[in-house]
């Protein structure tokens, strides 16, 4: 398709120029050059024209706190609403945690083929499941892909080691951010970007999950800022001829059944986050029935990258393309007892620092003025 489309263009070129305005420069070669100023004409508007993906994954961003920085003027969440196909209510399967979730994000399959079921990753199946990445790099390996992520386990075992053409892991959100800008402005050969932020799980796990707490909004609205300029960059390249398709979520909401954590929940909140889509074929508007497993199977979809079939189909869908997919089928599995104790022990082992720091303070000064006083008299 690629090719036909960079063909007919070449075609309309041609004819509206004078044969000798064509032939000309091929005359300044000898006749046994190798070089045919066509076929290089030819390549550059079919690599234009080819289709690219940037996937933008925000770990622990709660669909409310998402609305409410989409919210703001700028934001790089209400353009994504205003130019393609959005939801507020796009579920991470049943296992509200950053493994499962983002293997489901990256392969397209569920926590029960995968085999993550925490943090963990005890006794995965990710190397009979092509993430993204290596799935794009085993079609066509000249395709220029690119990893920047936070948290180290995408890198070392969801996508795995030396996959990607670039694939780096930072430990600073800023860091990441950074090198996304300068890779999106200056390497004009790329096809796929993922970028992982996690500044959002880290104030939530820190302040809290929720909208009432300013430091996690902030958060969330700092990811989205950064996801805005990445727009304006990828835009620049739109306005060039570029085909783009943009997509960004997160792994997991936050604060449902505890405020500082997510882990292991069966409250929606936790379930639940957001899921935006913009660029090819793209239908705009509001999708319903989003899951996770939709990002790796969409982003296939505009690359061109086949599917598989039969009992190794995957279980998202391109559903930003195709609105009325039949639902994505329903996972069995559930998370190890040790990540479910683990979600409810550390939200008590908080509280209770905190009751033993204030009682010793309070024994303290009570002391000391006792102390004190007696001095006095």
């Amino acid at each position: 398709m690629r090719s036909l489309w960079a063909t007919f263009v070449v075609g309309l070129i041609l004819l509206s120029g004078s044969p000798t305005s064509v032939a000309s420069p091929i005359e300044e070669f000898s006749q046994d050059s190798s070089y045919d100023p066509l076929d290089e004409l030819l390549q550059t508007i079919e690599n234009a024209a080819a289709p690219r993906v940037m996937v933008i994954g925000i770990d622990g961003v709660r669909s409310d706190v998402a609305q409410i920085s989409a919210s703001r003027e700028d934001s790089g969440f209400a353009r994504m609403v205003s130019e393609g196909a959005w939801t507020y209510d796009s579920k991470v399967g049943p296992i509200s945690i950053s493994g499962p979730s983002w293997s489901s994000m990256l392969t397209g399959v569920w926590c029960d083929r995968h085999g993550v079921m925490g943090n963990s990753f005890d006794n995965h199946k990710l190397d009979q499941h092509l993430d993204l990445i290596d799935r794009v790099e085993r079609h066509n390996s000249s395709l220029k892909t690119a990893s920047l992520v936070y948290w180290a386990p995408i890198s070392e075992l969801i996508i795995g080691p030396e996959i990607a053409d670039i694939q780096e892991r930072y430990g600073e959100d800023a860091d990441v951010h950074d090198r996304a800008v300068e890779i999106l402005r200056e390497d004009l050969d790329l096809d796929l970007l993922f970028v992982g932020y996690d500044d959002p799980d880290y104030a939530g796990h820190v302040h809290g999950f929720s909208p009432d707490v300013s430091e996690y909004v902030d958060a969330v609205k700092l990811a989205d800022d950064r996801f805005a300029e990445l727009l304006d960059i990828l835009d620049e390249r739109i306005s060039r001829g570029e085909d783009w398709l943009v997509i960004v979520t997160s792994d997991h909401g936050g604060g449902g059944s505890t405020l500082r954590g997510h882990s292991a929940s069966s409250s929606e909140v936790d379930l639940t986050t957001f899921m935006m889509v913009r660029g090819g074929d793209t239908v705009a508007g509001e999708m319903y029935g989003s899951v996770v497993v939709d990002v790796a199977v969409t982003a296939l979809t505009h690359l061109e990258v086949p599917l598989p079939n039969g009992e190794n189909t995957l279980d998202g869908r391109p559903l930003a393309f195709q609105p009325d997919s039949d639902a994505s089928r329903v996972p069995n599995c559930s998370a190890p007892l040790v990540e479910v104790t683990f979600s409810y022990i550390v939200p008590i082992v908080q509280v209770g620092i905190i009751l033993v720091l204030a009682v010793a303070s309070f024994i303290f000064f009570k002391r000391r003025k006792s102390t004190f006083m007696d001095e006095e008299e």
